[in-house]
């Protein structure tokens, strides 16, 4: 009996979560402009859309990976200054479009991916190909 009782809380629970995570996004998409551009991220978009033409390295990334955040970290301590491209922050048509800019560096489309000015591109976090691309002494 007890059991039952904590096995429908826990799902009461979820259901409830899930309606508000679903809220949220609704929110959050009603006042995203047509473009898929959060108010704000233009300069993000442009870096995403021409990453060599910004001059320093870019990153694609997704706030939810685990793998980006070690990347970024990396960068960060190792006092590289780069530019962060959240594709997960845009919506459709931008996102679609980032993800083709994307493809051209990293056909799979995975994350993260660091773009570097002259082209070169690392896939995933492969810290001794990232010190060696930028030149960073271990």
């Amino acid at each position: 009996m007890a059991i039952g009782i904590i096995l429908l809380v826990l799902i009461a629970a979820g259901v409830f979560l899930m309606f508000r995570m679903s809220r949220k996004d609704m929110e959050s998409q009603a006042d995203m402009p047509e473009s898929g551009i959060p108010k704000g991220s233009e300069e993000e978009y442009r870096s995403g859309m021409e990453p060599c033409e910004c001059g320093i390295p870019v990153m694609y990334t997704l706030h939810t990976c685990r793998h980006c955040v070690h990347l970024k970290n990396f960068l960060d301590e190792n006092g590289v200054v780069h530019e962060l491209v959240y594709v997960d922050d845009f919506a459709d048509p931008a996102r679609k479009a980032l993800m083709a800019a994307l493809r051209k560096f990293n056909p799979r489309g995975s994350f993260p991916t660091l773009v570097l000015p002259d082209g070169r591109s690392v896939v995933g976090f492969r810290e001794a190909q990232v010190r060696d691309l930028l030149h960073i002494e271990q």
